[in-house]
């Protein structure tokens, strides 16, 4: 403990105020099983959160916490890294992952207008008696300037006592979930910003929640990439205000359900709001519950401007259906929703609001056997090359605006004025799709399908099918979401 100096000049002596803060040079070491206060180092480690949160890292400084232990309490760490040198978190030590448990506070881990920070190899807990507007992991950027550099990976986070209703408490909804990254303040923001590898379940709120600018101050360098979330109770991925954010090759299942389960409002699967370009590909979504009006897998949602892509995911029985254009439902951007190369099963249903975009919807496989379509689209939609499974009951949407081109419709009847077929497109094995990419292997085509080579031209196609196999920028492509030959 640092108390009171003295200092002399001239005979007088002058009492100058206790250091707050402790100015670390090297790596710091949390056992919070140690029965001893140490100094921080690797041979006499702190044993609480406290201590460490009085430290201030340095560039290039690791904060280690013994495997298999567990803290209570919030630990936020001080001090800012650099690109070439980021303050690490992490564990030390074999055995399971070390548990940050926030034991009913606001957050597990936090960090305030901080750079560069790579945090992984820990686990997250934060339990309550009741829910409330809680998180596992929060990094904010709230001082008018931007920051940089926030990897987290390799983490789990569970059992968060989040706020489940959005209807009632929004705030405290947006505001929960398992990892949360806030740059929404005054003229804030977090560029480089990468969430990877990460398992996140039974978190009130959702999942993962990226909010890195505003409208008008958006970030780069997003990426999302490679996470595992199930039961959440809400959204599985929300991006905002990113610039060319990319989310892939997640896997989000059984949203709505778990331990705090969705009690109110709407929630989507994998979704993007105020950002410009944003991709969402390779993902699955799977199993969630209905809400209110949505639960779609995905969502191009309001204030996305130049593109909105979805493309090359699989989805299946999701309550809300595959896909929500959600641009009225705020401040509209007019983002063209490029939706293609995507696997539905059993996802009968798509929502629209708001016709200042417009829909390019093709190379799709919707497989719908049991189920009627519940179709809406965009007022100006292009609806080419995709393959229609559903019920003889089922309709799809026709007006003068809405394009359909070269499509196949088994069972269920084409729409009026409509360019295609109606045939079996020889699946090789349909409705078989699991909670995996590869699982949707039987959405390829057979030889003698008329699906082969039958389907239109189109520019800037995306190059590769579901399979990566190449699609050609000039002939005639397959309809659907494979472009091999007949199997």
């Amino acid at each position: 403990m640092v108390g009171l100096r003295a200092l002399q000049h001239g005979g007088v002596v002058f009492l100058l105020a206790p250091f707050i803060q402790t100015s670390i040079a090297s790596n710091v070491y949390l056992d919070c099983s140690s029965a001893r206060a140490g100094d921080g180092s690797k041979w006499k480690p702190f044993n609480s959160i406290e201590k460490v949160n009085e430290a201030v890292l340095q560039a290039g400084n690791s904060l280690y916490i013994k495997s298999g232990t567990t803290c209570t309490g919030t630990l936020s760490p001080q001090g800012s890294g650099t690109q070439d040198k980021p303050i690490i978190l992490t564990s030390y030590g074999g055995g399971a992952l070390p548990i940050i448990n926030g034991s009913g506070a606001a957050e597990a881990v936090s960090l305030t207008n901080q750079d560069y920070w790579d945090i992984s190899n820990i686990a997250l807990i934060n339990p309550a008696s009741e829910i409330g507007g809680r998180r596992g992991i929060v990094a904010s950027s709230t001082d008018g300037t931007t920051h940089y550099g926030l990897y987290i990976h390799d983490i789990t986070v569970y059992n968060v006592a989040g706020e489940t209703n959005k209807a009632t408490q929004s705030s405290a909804f947006v505001a929960s979930g398992g990892i949360i990254v806030n740059g929404t303040v005054t003229t804030s923001r977090y560029d480089d910003v990468q969430i990877y590898h990460n398992t996140v379940y039974d978190c009130g709120g959702g999942g993962i929640k990226v909010r890195v600018g505003q409208m008008d101050n958006r970030a780069t360098g997003t990426h999302v990439w490679g996470n595992d979330i199930s039961y959440v109770g809400g959204d599985g991925i929300v991006v905002s205000y990113g610039d060319a954010p990319i989310i892939e090759n997640n896997l989000a299942g059984f949203l709505g359900h778990g331990k705090y389960p969705y009690t109110g409002g709407n929630f989507a699967g994998i979704w993007v709001l105020g950002c410009k370009d944003a991709v969402m590909r390779r993902n699955v979504v799977h199993d969630s519950l209905m809400s209110d009006v949505d639960s779609e897998a995905f969502d191009c949602d309001w204030g996305n401007e130049g593109t909105c892509t979805v493309e090359y995911n699989y989805s299946h029985d999701n309550a809300g259906g595959m896909f929500l254009n959600c641009d009225g439902c705020g401040t509209p951007g007019g983002a063209t929703q490029i939706v293609r190369y995507n696997i539905f099963q059993n996802d009968c249903r798509m929502y629209s609001n708001g016709d200042d975009v417009q829909m390019e919807f093709y190379n799709n496989v919707i497989y719908c056997p049991d189920k009627a379509f519940e179709i809406a689209v965009p007022t100006h939609a292009n609806m080419s090359n995709n393959i229609w499974v559903g019920t003889a009951g089922s309709t799809l949407p026709s007006n003068n605006s809405i394009e359909w081109h070269a499509n196949i419709f088994q069972t269920v009847p084409m729409p009026l004025d409509t360019a295609g077929v109606e045939e079996d497109p020889l699946f090789i094995h349909p409705g078989t799709g699991k909670d995996s990419l590869d699982s949707a292997s039987g959405y390829r085509l057979r030889s003698g399908s008329p699906a082969l080579h039958h389907g239109d031209t189109i520019a800037d196609n995306g190059g590769h099918d579901f399979w990566n196999n190449k699609v050609p920028s000039m002939g005639r492509p397959n309809i659907g979401a494979y472009n091999g030959r007949g199997l």
